[in-house]
């Protein structure tokens, strides 16, 4: 009787030691995603635990960019890495409506930060509800995806934001997040070989920018549609992951749906637009595909009860051009109308 105590004892430690261990594995392997920047833009991003990657601090890029009124832009990050030229204090001012707005490089912006979707909604918040405070705190980055949205919203959990919103680019986040679970190694992808790419060389050759906005991923679900499927169950697994924190911390959730330029203003540039398809041999039924993982996301959020703001309608309806012709990434406009938006749709 003796021994059999010890027995059952000695199981009873063994399984709660192996409990342990499965929940310290667990939670370092959904923490540790693998950075996904190339190491030609180590002087903008630096390596992150929870978020993969995110930008340096105090860093500065200055460039010429002809289609901006001031024929230059300048990004720089602030002390914890945000997009803005002001330090943000750890600790949330008292009485201050804490906004944290993050997505891929559209969110970043190919803008200044005073451009920036967080800075046009905090101004905009700040006039409409003068009585309140506003800070709102752009975390976009390049290379982002679903898994990384998650990462930062751990990553800054700590400063206790009241509002969280994730920007989604409906025209490659779903390919991004196939791609970093195999750059995780938690999912096989084909191999693709020089074949694959040798029309979206032609086209980065002719028109840089039009592949990685858009053409990418329309070509890889084209070519491997048994992916959409697991691309669906990513971004929906990561963003239901955000809601249940958010829940816990009484964090308020919004997911806004921004399309691409051939999406809804393809008018402007369609002989380029003509071309380029002619090239990726695309046709309209590969477009609607795509359309379709956007609807599929739409009916998803409304099923969970989670806010959300499809920014498709009034981009669509714009009078000006919202994307930059040069890179295909949201202009100094698209920001303002993404902030306008969401202002006008969530409700503060």
């Amino acid at each position: 009787m003796f021994k059999k105590s010890i027995l059952f004892g000695l199981t009873g430690i063994i399984l709660f030691g192996l409990i342990l261990l499965w929940r310290h594995k667990s939670q370092s392997f959904e923490g540790a995603l693998k950075s996904s920047f190339p190491s030609g833009d180590a002087d903008y991003y630096q390596a992150d635990s929870l978020a993969g990657h995110f930008h340096k601090p105090n860093a500065t890029r200055d460039f010429k960019w002809p289609e901006h009124p001031l024929g230059k832009i300048i990004m720089k990050t602030n002390n914890l890495g945000f997009r803005s030229d002001v330090k943000t204090e750890k600790n949330k001012p008292p009485g201050t409506v804490r906004i944290i707005i993050t997505g891929d490089s559209h969110t970043d912006g190919v803008i200044y930060n005073s451009e920036s979707v967080a800075s046009r909604l905090e101004e905009m918040l700040r006039e409409k509800y003068p009585e309140k405070k506003y800070e709102a705190l752009n975390a976009g980055n390049g290379y982002f995806g679903p898994q990384n949205y998650f990462g930062v919203y751990r990553k800054f959990s700590s400063l206790k934001p009241d509002v969280f919103i994730v920007i989604i680019y409906t025209c490659n986040d779903f390919l991004d997040g196939i791609r970093i679970e195999s750059e995780n190694g938690r999912l096989s992808v084909p191999v693709r070989s020089d074949s694959y790419y040798e029309d979206l060389w032609k086209v980065d050759k002719l028109y840089s920018g039009f592949t990685g906005q858009f053409l990418n991923q329309v070509k890889f679900f084209k070519s491997y549609p048994q992916f959409t499927d697991t691309a669906m169950k990513i971004m929906k697994d990561n963003l239901e992951k955000i809601d249940i924190l958010c829940k816990k911390n009484n964090t308020r959730f919004l997911v806004v749906l921004l399309p691409s330029k051939i999406d809804t203003e393809a008018r402007t540039d369609s002989t380029r637009i003509s071309e380029v398809f002619r090239i990726m041999k695309y046709h309209e039924q590969d477009i609607i595909e795509n359309k379709k993982m956007i609807e599929n996301l739409s009916a998803w959020l409304s099923e969970k009860q989670i806010p959300f703001v499809d920014l498709f309608p009034p981009f669509k309806s714009a009078e000006q051009e919202l994307f930059w012709k040069a890179d295909y990434h949201v202009n100094h406009l698209g920001h303002e109308e993404m902030a306008k938006q969401i202002l006008l749709n969530f409700a503060w």
